[in-house]
């Protein structure tokens, strides 16, 4: 009897040999994926930035023509009502008169879209500031002299420069210390460390927030507020927009060492001297 020889055809391919094949491109698309994701967050993130900078000179240029800084607008009026991006309610003596909760960039009053005020996410840039810098010409230095001996010792300090300061009568000069001293907003990382100190004269004029990718606590145009996709921890949830104005805010760029939160927000801090100077509004000899 003839033995019939079982030949592998040439043309095609075992099972096993599919197998492989679909494994190793089920492995390649897994890396592309990543991959990918990991370009568009970082897109995003320049995104951030970029508009996080728009946002800063447009605040610096309303100092230096309003000499004082303004109140947030209500995070929770939507894109399609004409009030979003109006300023909030302030007293021109004292600065703003609410709590700042649901606080985001007053874009029209800085003359920007919607967009310039949204992250690279989409979401809205939680915004606050010390309520007293809302007050007029509470961050004009220019009357203040660095030689001044006015209220060097003096508690509370005094609000505004004195405006009969010269240079023949340096006790009518307010200097940068006296003036400077318990201005701004308070700022520390997760770890509980002061970044920024009002009684240190190192206040944060402002804080800007963009929640990062994991969003939570941002308001979106639609004035809903986001949840997070990570569980957040206890100091980056200070950060929310659906919070009054807090005692200090949190910038830190790190996992927070107990590794039950993660943060990823994209903070804005510039001090009160900062700000001052950048809008040409500082201390000058008389």
């Amino acid at each position: 009897m003839k033995r019939t020889a079982h030949r592998r055809n040439p043309g095609g391919f075992t099972l096993i040999e599919i197998v492989v094949v679909l494994l190793i491109s089920g492995i390649i698309l897994a890396m592309a994926a990543a991959l990918t994701r990991g370009v568009v967050a970082s897109q995003k993130r320049s995104l951030t930035a970029t508009r996080l900078a728009g946002v800063e000179a447009a605040l610096v240029q309303f100092v230096q023509q309003q000499r004082r800084l303004p109140c947030p607008a209500d995070g929770t009026t939507p894109a399609s009502d004409t009030n979003a991006g109006t300023e909030g309610a302030r007293n021109t003596g004292t600065g703003c008169t609410g709590n700042q909760q649901d606080g985001v960039v007053p874009f029209r009053l800085l003359g920007l879209s919607e967009t310039d005020v949204t992250d690279g996410w989409d979401r809205r840039l939680t915004f606050r500031i010390a309520p007293t810098l809302a007050a007029d010409g509470r961050l004009d230095m220019s009357w203040c002299d660095p030689a001044g001996t006015e209220g060097a010792s003096a508690y509370p300090p005094v609000a505004v420069c004195n405006v009969t300061c010269v240079s023949t009568n340096l006790s009518n000069c307010t200097p940068p210390k006296t003036f400077l001293a318990t201005k701004g907003l308070e700022v520390r990382n997760i770890a509980g460390t002061l970044l920024m100190d009002p009684a240190a004269r190192t206040g944060a004029a402002w804080v800007l927030i963009s929640h990062g990718e994991t969003g939570g606590g941002a308001r979106v145009a639609s004035a809903a507020l986001t949840s997070s996709s990570l569980v957040d921890g206890t100091e980056e949830q200070k950060n929310y927009a659906n919070l009054a104005l807090q005692a200090y805010y949190v910038d830190d760029s790190l996992v927070e060492a107990s590794g039950t939160g993660h943060f990823d927000d994209i903070v804005s801090r510039p001090s009160v001297m900062g700000v001052i100077s950048k809008a040409g509004l500082g201390p000058r000899a008389h």
